[in-house]
């Protein structure tokens, strides 16, 4: 269990936008989480993306910077900047008589309400979220502390310099949320394996960025890797919340790849590798040229 605990949250920060490191400037050695991905007649640059980053990630690679330029098309997971944060609210708040307390135990809300006291959150900004939310809410925290910011996130990055591409979404904000529901039914649990390592956040979480800087997938893959055995609810929420959404994803992908036009796709880093990641599933397809930046 104890894989879990320390994966679980930090696939959801390399995974979600709305939740949304030293240089990212790499030398000609070393390979950058980019992908360029070529038909007959389009092009697709696959990019992973960090929804929360220090400022010192700037300026980005040429090599990334010069795909966004050449690309006539943006596409992220979602447009944040059309999402209206009051029905945002709406969905990660109970709007009824609920409660975070109700849902979680005696031992996990004591848990709760002390982190938000570190942090001099009053408890009536939480009182009223799901419990996943509670969670997603100490993680931000915590990385903000240590100056990670959703402002410097890379989405936003190019969302802020779009000027007159076309954007496009993967998925709506329904769609993200909706996943999140799974989380709902084990919220005890989630919470609990959640929040155990919290106090190492910044830590773990510049281990990943050490091998996304570098390209290093298979090291990248192995951190955030979690397993299921023994686990038929963790099972359940995977399934929802990488499988399903990598399928769509892809086909998606597939779609611009016939379209005869430049896409450059800023998607979750958790999505693009592993066996049933948007990578893998391209490959299956024996019909696109596939090169690492």
């Amino acid at each position: 269990m104890k894989k879990f605990r320390y994966n679980i949250i930090y696939f959801i920060f390399f995974s979600f936008l709305f939740i949304q490191c030293s240089s990212l400037k790499t030398d000609t050695e070393k390979k950058l989480f980019l992908w360029k991905i070529s038909s007959d007649n389009s092009t697709v640059y696959l990019l992973g993306s960090i929804h929360l980053a220090k400022e010192s990630l700037y300026p980005l690679d040429n090599k990334i910077e010069s795909a966004f330029s050449e690309s006539d098309n943006l596409v992220v997971e979602i447009n944040v900047n059309n999402v209206n944060p009051f029905e945002l609210l709406k969905k990660v708040m109970y709007q009824d008589d609920n409660t975070l307390e109700n849902n979680v135990s005696k031992e996990v809300y004591s848990q709760l309400k002390s982190m938000f006291d570190k942090h001099r959150v009053p408890a009536s900004a939480y009182a009223k979220a799901h419990p996943w939310f509670a969670t997603v809410m100490l993680v931000n925290l915590e990385l903000a502390s240590s100056g990670y910011d959703e402002k410097n996130g890379i989405d936003q990055h190019f969302l802020n310099k779009a000027d007159e591409k076309k954007i496009l979404e993967l998925e709506s904000m329904e769609e993200q949320l909706s996943v999140f529901s799974e989380f709902d039914k084990y919220p005890g649990e989630f919470v609990e394996y959640s929040l155990t390592d919290l106090k190492n956040t910044t830590e773990q979480v510049d281990e990943l960025y050490d091998a996304w800087k570098s390209g290093d997938t298979k090291h990248f893959e192995k951190l955030i890797d979690i397993p299921t055995e023994g686990n038929p609810n963790l099972e359940k929420i995977l399934k929802k919340l990488i499988e399903e959404r990598n399928y769509k994803m892809t086909d998606k992908i597939t779609g611009y790849l016939e379209s005869g036009s430049k896409y450059f796709v800023v998607v979750g880093a958790g999505h693009i590798i592993g066996k049933t990641g948007i990578l893998s599933l391209l490959k299956e397809k024996n019909k696109y040229k596939i090169e690492q930046l």
